[in-house]
């Protein structure tokens, strides 16, 4: 007599293998995705500094500008509107300073990530913490 189906000790089999299988995949997985979020952030981070430039150069501001952006807005200390900013950065605040038409200083910090300049004067992304 022929029994279809599986045995309990096969199906164990066949759930521990599935186990193994996510035990390992998952710690890449999980660096692919923080991976993409950090280089989402740095984008947007890119962007509001674009935007800062662009009208600090638009309105032919001189000196040292201070960018305050708050969620959705940007604002600086000599703008009388704030600036509309359609990017994504969540719970965002922090400053851009620019002097002379040039970045000196960045602080933008989201839920997880902050921006800062390194001693290269380039953008660099870490762990809020």
């Amino acid at each position: 007599m022929k029994k279809n189906g599986f045995t309990l000790l096969e199906l164990l089999a066949v759930i521990v293998i599935i186990g193994l299988i996510a035990l390992i995949t998952y710690p890449i997985i999980d660096d692919v995705i923080t991976n993409s979020e950090k280089k989402t952030f740095k984008a947007s981070v890119e962007e509001l500094v674009n935007i800062a430039e662009v009208d600090y150069n638009e309105f032919g501001r001189t000196g040292v500008v201070t960018y305050t952006f708050n969620d959705k807005n940007i604002s600086c200390n000599v703008c009388k509107d704030k600036i509309k900013y359609n990017g994504e950065i969540e719970d965002g605040t922090g400053t851009i300073i620019l002097n002379n038409g040039k970045l000196s200083n960045i602080n933008i910090t989201s839920k997880y990530y902050k921006a800062q300049l390194n001693d290269d004067k380039k953008i660099e992304i870490t762990n809020k913490e």
